[in-house]
């Protein structure tokens, strides 16, 4: 696969964030903020449902990979693939009972040699999240590499 032809596709999905998501999540951070787990605590502050953690954008934004992992043009290529890195940039905090809208947009393809000629295949795939307001929650970077043959 040249990769050419598949930059510029995009893949959307939708994630409801609820509050038994964000407390599995904080769990597994262990992670004690009253901000995401004490429901009465938030609501005294400001009438609103607890928060999800800036990291959980790895959470909503997950599906709409997804989507492009089962892209034929990709899914042959799932074998060999190897996380490269992410990056976020966080705007409007995310609460339970959000709906965010995840759209992934394959943004460059280029290929690196490494020390024994193997050519990598390198994709960045840019994402941008919205909740059911249109309020921007977040962009992301992905890097994805997939090792040569």
């Amino acid at each position: 696969m040249s990769g050419d032809n598949i930059i510029g596709r995009e893949y959307e999905s939708d994630y409801e964030v609820s509050y038994e998501k964000v407390k599995e999540y904080v769990r597994v951070l262990d992670d004690n903020n009253p901000y995401y787990t004490d429901r009465e605590f938030v609501k005294s502050l400001d009438g609103g449902h607890p928060f999800a953690p800036p990291t959980f954008a790895a959470i909503y934004c997950q599906p709409a990979l997804e989507n492009l992992y089962f892209d034929p043009e990709f899914s042959n290529l799932i074998p060999r693939l190897v996380h490269g890195e992410q990056e976020y940039h966080f705007h409007e905090p995310v609460r339970a009972g959000d709906i965010i809208h995840t759209n992934a947009v394959i943004d460059k393809n280029y290929t690196k040699t490494n020390q024994a000629g193997k050519i990598h295949r390198i994709f960045e795939i840019k994402t941008t999240s919205s909740n059911q307001d249109n309020k921007l929650v977040c962009t992301g970077l992905y890097t994805l590499l997939f090792r040569g043959e």
